[in-house]
């Protein structure tokens, strides 16, 4: 990337962070920031092309998408309380690990069946699209408008399972990808290195990691050194340094971000989750809109074009297949019983957000329609065309990614306005 090329990107991207935050609140009620983004980054390449090759594209993506993706899972976690945390974790398992295995499923054999991709390497897209976005799911149900018209308990499940299964998809993925380069080896370097190592044992480091930097924030704050403020920055700090060691470790570093913020969160409890709340809205758009501007750039539209039909069929069947029918089955299982009183939103503030994210039908559509593909997705793809360097596995992910980010953006404040409305007539009854 040329000097001139860098500037114009970072102006572009400086305008367009300062124009979200003086009007993402009201543009939320209406259409999902990431679509902005996303559109803002096309007509800009038109006008101007492409500010990098598409190999250089791809390598700057994939690290500011990792870096957006850990922040946004971090951003979650700071959100929570402990007693939310406690209140989530039995029906948010089931639904993460549920979820995922159905979404990967459904998503490779369409993704096979449609493009004629082996196993092994629709397997490997398959991962990549599965694990819900933190940062576009957070740009649907945080703010004023969500809140006046979801209930916490399905704003707070989205969260946790968008925030736990990012991470959680390292081993989805690097299945098929270990199985592609190394044939039946595969199996012990997952198993081994990918699980025991990348999961378990970034699981509990972060643990500690967590549980220090909070008790250390925690003594700074009973001396005065650090006040509310401060405590928003030593979240920050705490995520780029737990990203940064787990890469150097060669750990799962979008998990460990996850459960240091959970830890961490919950060691310091309501003054760190205050401070996340009102660093949110800008430090999301911070993060979000250089990934969003850099991926605009990076799609491969000749690409599209040749996929022709398959192209429309994949994100029409994705969107419709991927999530809908495996949080049926979940609905059908985890519904809270017929009778049961639900706890007032009064309550949850008070004590804990209602575990049971399933009461009414129409939480199954909510839920089920909103788990959007975005960084996630543009992060794990960026990697596996460094693995492979295989053009058309990014041109199907990146084909994915765009056809969520549309249509999610589009029917996120309609969808909103419609389960707010039949919440308020079935209250009227």
């Amino acid at each position: 990337m040329g000097l001139e090329a860098f500037h114009g990107f970072v102006f572009v991207a400086a305008a367009t962070i300062w124009a979200l935050s003086l009007s993402t609140k009201t543009l939320k009620a209406y259409i999902a920031p990431p679509l902005v983004v996303v559109a803002i980054g096309i007509l800009y390449r038109l006008l101007i092309g492409r500010i990098a090759s598409q190999e250089e594209l791809l390598s700057l993506l994939e690290s500011i998408s990792w870096f957006a993706v850990g922040f946004g899972v971090m951003s979650i976690a700071l959100r929570l309380r402990r007693a939310d945390i406690r209140s989530l974790l039995p029906s948010g398992s089931v639904i993460v690990l549920v979820a995922m295995i159905g979404m990967w499923t459904v998503s490779s054999a369409i993704i096979m069946a449609l493009f004629g991709l082996p196993l092994l390497k629709a397997a490997v897209v398959g991962a990549v699209v599965t694990p819900t976005d933190p940062v576009v799911a957070s740009s649907i149900v945080t703010g004023p408008f969500a809140e006046a018209h979801i209930p916490a308990r399905l704003r707070q499940m989205l969260s946790f399972e968008s925030g736990a299964n990012d991470g959680l998809a390292f081993p989805f993925l690097f299945l098929p990808l270990l199985l592609i380069q190394k044939g039946s080896a595969g199996w012990h370097e997952w198993l081994v290195d990918v699980d025991l190592w990348k999961i378990v044992g970034a699981g509990l480091i972060a643990l500690v990691l967590g549980y220090g930097a909070g008790r250390l924030a925690d003594m700074a704050k009973a001396r005065g050194e650090i006040g509310e403020r401060s405590l928003m920055l030593a979240s920050l700090t705490l995520t780029a340094a737990v990203l940064g060691f787990m890469k150097l470790i060669d750990t799962d570093s979008i998990w460990a971000a996850f459960l240091a913020g959970l830890v961490f969160t919950s060691v310091l409890g309501k003054d760190v989750r205050e401070a996340a709340d009102e660093f949110q809205e800008g430090g999301n758009n911070l993060m979000m809109v250089p990934a969003l501007l850099l991926f605009a750039m990076a799609l491969p539209f000749d690409d599209w074009a040749r996929m022709s039909v398959p192209a429309i069929a994949c994100i029409a069947l994705i969107l419709l297949l991927r999530r809908l029918p495996v949080i049926a089955v979940l609905f059908a299982f985890l519904r809270a019983p017929r009778g049961e009183a639900a706890p007032s939103e009064e309550q949850q503030e008070r004590e804990s957000v209602d575990g049971r994210p399933f009461r009414a039908r129409r939480d199954f559509w909510f839920y089920g329609w909103f788990g959007p593909i975005g960084l996630s997705a543009v992060f794990y793809g960026a990697t596996v065309h460094r693995e492979l360097g295989d053009p058309q596995l990014w041109a199907i992910t990146s084909l994915l990614v765009t056809g969520s980010i549309l249509v999610h953006g589009l029917t996120a404040a309609p969808f909103t306005r419609w389960y707010g409305r039949a919440a308020d007539k079935e209250a009227e009854r």
